[in-house]
């Protein structure tokens, strides 16, 4: 079963409460994902896995509702186009 804590890097401080708790912290994880594939630390595939483990955190997260969430996964969508372009699989 799985823990509450989900490892999606180590780069990115946590801020505010433990966990997601801005959509800050979410764009900054993404980015590092992205960035991370670009310089060829993890293949596209793992990258965009961690990508969709990232939104289902989001989903997940009881405190993230209403426009916020829908603002949240709007942004991890057009950080997913950004790492299809960037990692060349546009």
């Amino acid at each position: 079963m799985m823990g509450d804590n989900v490892y999606l890097g180590s780069r990115v401080k946590d801020t505010g409460e433990g966990g997601l708790s801005n959509i800050g912290e979410v764009r900054q994880i993404a980015d590092a994902i992205i960035d991370d594939c670009v310089s060829g630390r993890i293949s596209y595939r793992t990258a965009m896995s961690r990508m969709n483990l990232l939104e289902l955190v989001v989903v997940r997260d009881k405190s993230i509702r209403g426009e916020y969430e829908k603002r949240i996964r709007a942004m991890i969508d057009n950080k997913r186009e950004e790492l299809r372009e960037e990692c060349g699989h546009a």
